[in-house]
């Protein structure tokens, strides 16, 4: 009765391993998900003892056909002797384990139904069958599965149960996919924090106390093998830890707390092949590497954009291949009772685990692959970023009834509405602090509303001002029908103000056949820049018609005048301005501004700087010493460019400038066309550029063409 006890002892343990794995995976994975990976962990419990006792046991454990399934104890029907249902209880717990691994491992995204039919899939045949190859025969004392009858040890499940459950997580994984947000771009990947660590940590350690009953029951007996099968549990698990942590700290230069969890749950995963077959300094050795392992393999997943949310698949799956391996490797020769040599025992190893890998990984994939083209096993986009709690479960918790009303808040603007409040829990103290700054906010938006209502007269005639400054500026724009009575020169021009009222200014005047081209850029935008870039105009032609020859008074008695202006408005403004006058072939260039573009017939490109041209307009009440000129001879297809920085610094998302050099690239690659082909191309280029960014200053450009000289 001793052995019976401590066999119903040990399935209690393992079935609390349960629990723990119910605290690692909640732990790791976020709140909005936390019910429904808890949930899940019990309900794949309830299926896999339910198919394994109906048919599981009878696959595996059966009379054997031909060493590949059993044929006996269908439902149970067997003669249930104390030991034997010691026994069947045990074993109901292994197919637990096997089933729960692959619940962490596709957290977060996967329907709850689709769940289940991974676990009904694995529990009721894809781990009893290859239970029957590897372990059938065993409890009498005898291999009858063929992987069994080849040699192939597996003392307690590092591959029956734990590389089972690893290798059907990996096939559910390419099938479903990585979660939003993950793997935003190729090469690129962004952590996804578990919700509570500490629970995570609580998890592990319910695993290692269950993993004493794991190992240690699978003799089936009290025996005094185990205590020497507990002690190398334990030193493997802490060589796994210790193991993991250190190569995790020296290349990500901190202690990540998932790496230190799993790498103990490594070392206890590698051991269990082996646990009753190697010294203890040997288990150190097994499970060290069982923890360099699951680290290698969790940063090779994540190089291929394999998305495991607790890391199952390099946990289980990879560190119990080496578990398995191990046995040939350091096992007792003896105590294995093979008669294989260290050679053929590994050998055997290897084809044992590989052909798990085949069978777990290969049937899932195949089964899961025709199932989602017809019936998809994932949940869409919008429930996955809701969370599994409310999308598969309608479960709500504190933190999601905050975040629902903070949403609400956000898309109605209703700030009647208020977070029920918890008065005992965290959530429920931020709630109430949260309803308090809404309450002052209804208040504040009630004044607003108040104060709104008696600016409303206001607004509306500073509108109707805006609107009527803004009509006159696009009325003072030269028309389409002068610029094409220009006889030498083929002219065009744009300007798109970034505001209602923009502070660009360009002007083309056709003066007893001298024409004169203007262009400045205010600073700033709004009513003071519109209506000082009108006065410039009005300034410019005003002396035009007055026959103004000379540029220094030219220059003098515009810049006096608009200064003057400036100071009775008492503003700041101020403006760049550049004008060139061009008669028969010949631009004479006055005035500060950005730089002159020339793009000859045949492509060259020459740059005019006009910093030392002059100075800015209404800055200072005497410019004459600044003021310069120089002159440029137009032949027939060259073009001449003017424009306000609003091109040159358009920035698109990356806030990269459109720049200089873009601008004259643009103009040579269509100086075969006219002014106005020209034009277009340069905006329809500077629109690519922009894209959907906002724009933030005005855009003026004008384009002369040589005609025929």
């Amino acid at each position: 009765m001793i052995d019976i006890l401590w066999i119903l002892v040990c399935s209690g343990l393992v079935f609390s391993m349960q629990a723990g794995f119910m605290c690692l995976e909640s732990g790791l994975t976020r709140s909005k998900n936390s019910i429904n990976v808890a949930v899940k962990n019990l309900a794949d419990f309830g299926i896999s003892v339910t198919l394994f006792t109906s048919v599981g046991y009878a696959l595996m454990f059966g009379a054997s056909h031909g060493g590949w399934w059993g044929n006996s104890y269908w439902f149970l029907h067997f003669d249930q002797t104390p030991f034997k249902a010691a026994i069947f209880l045990f074993q109901v717990m292994f197919c637990s384990t096997a089933t729960t691994i692959v619940s962490g491992a596709i957290a977060e995204r996967i329907h709850f139904n689709a769940y289940l039919l991974i676990a009904c899939l694995i529990s009721g045949c894809i781990y009893p069958l290859f239970g029957h190859w590897a372990w059938n025969g065993l409890l009498d004392g005898q291999a009858l599965g063929w992987l069994g009858q080849l040699g192939f040890v597996d003392v307690a499940g590092a591959t029956v149960v734990h590389s089972m459950g690893g290798w059907v997580s990996l096939a559910a994984l390419l099938v479903i996919g990585p979660r939003l947000g993950r793997f935003p771009a190729p090469g690129k990947r962004r952590k996804i924090q578990g919700s509570n660590l500490p629970l995570a940590v609580l998890g592990a350690l319910i695993l290692w106390f269950g993993w004493l009953g794991f190992n240690g029951g699978s003799t089936f007996e009290l025996s005094p093998k185990v205590p020497h099968i507990l002690l190398n549990t334990i030193l493997a698990g802490v060589a796994g830890m210790v193991v993991a942590t250190a190569l995790t700290w020296q290349r990500r230069k901190v202690p990540e707390v998932e790496m230190v969890i799993n790498g103990s749950i490594a070392g206890l995963v590698a051991i269990t092949a082996a646990c009753n077959l190697v010294s203890a300094p040997l288990a150190l050795v097994i499970g060290g590497t069982g923890g360099a392992v699951m680290v290698l393999v969790s940063a090779q997943l994540e190089q291929w954009q394999i998305d495991d949310a607790v890391d199952a698949v390099a946990v289980h799956g990879a560190a119990g291949f080496w578990g398995t391996l191990a046995v040939g490797l350091f096992g007792n020769p003896e105590l294995i009772g093979t008669g294989l040599s260290k050679g053929s025992q590994i050998a055997v190893q290897f084809f044992g685990a590989s052909v798990a890998l085949l069978w777990g990984f290969g049937i899932t994939y195949i089964i899961l692959k025709l199932i989602n083209r017809r019936f998809p096993l994932r949940v869409n986009a919008e429930a996955e970023q809701a969370g599994l709690n409310v999308s598969e479960h309608q479960a709500t918790t504190e933190l999601h009834d905050l975040f629902a009303v903070m949403e609400k808040h956000a898309q109605s603007e209703n700030l009647s509405l208020r977070v029920p409040v918890d008065p005992f829990t965290e959530v429920g103290q931020i709630a109430k602090r949260y309803n308090q700054v809404m309450d002052a906010l209804e208040t504040a938006n009630e004044e607003i509303y108040q104060l709104n209502e008696q600016l409303k007269a206001d607004n509306l005639r500073l509108s109707a001002e805006l609107d009527i400054t803004r009509q006159l500026q696009q009325m003072l724009l030269p028309r389409e029908k002068d610029l094409e009575a220009i006889a030498d020169l083929d002219i065009s021009g744009f300007m798109e103000p970034a505001a209602e009222i923009g502070g660009d200014y360009y002007d083309i005047l056709n003066h007893d056949g001298r024409i004169k081209i203007g262009i400045g850029d205010v600073t700033g935008h709004g009513l003071e820049s519109g209506v000082l870039m009108i006065m410039v105009q009005t300034a410019v032609r005003t002396l035009l018609a007055n026959n103004e020859q000379d540029p220094k008074k030219f220059w003098d008695t515009l810049n006096r005048t608009i200064y003057a202006n400036v100071q009775r408005m008492g503003s700041e403004k101020n403006l760049t301005l550049s004008l060139l006058d061009y008669y028969e072939g010949k631009l004479c260039v006055s005035g500060q501004h950005e730089e002159l573009i020339i793009v000859r017939a045949n492509g060259d490109i020459e740059r005019i700087d006009t910093i030392d041209l002059g100075f800015p307009i209404g800055l200072d009440d005497d410019i004459r010493d600044f003021v310069d000129q120089t002159y440029v001879q137009l032949f027939t297809g060259d073009i001449a460019v003017v424009y306000t920085d609003g091109i040159t610094e358009a920035e698109n998302l990356a806030g990269e400038h459109y720049g200089l050099d873009r601008l004259c690239h643009i103009v040579k690659n269509y100086r075969h066309l006219n002014a106005s082909a020209i034009q277009k191309a340069v905006v329809d280029d500077i629109r690519q550029h922009i894209g959907s960014h906002t724009i933030y200053d005005d855009i003026t450009l004008v384009v002369l063409k040589q005609k025929s000289v």
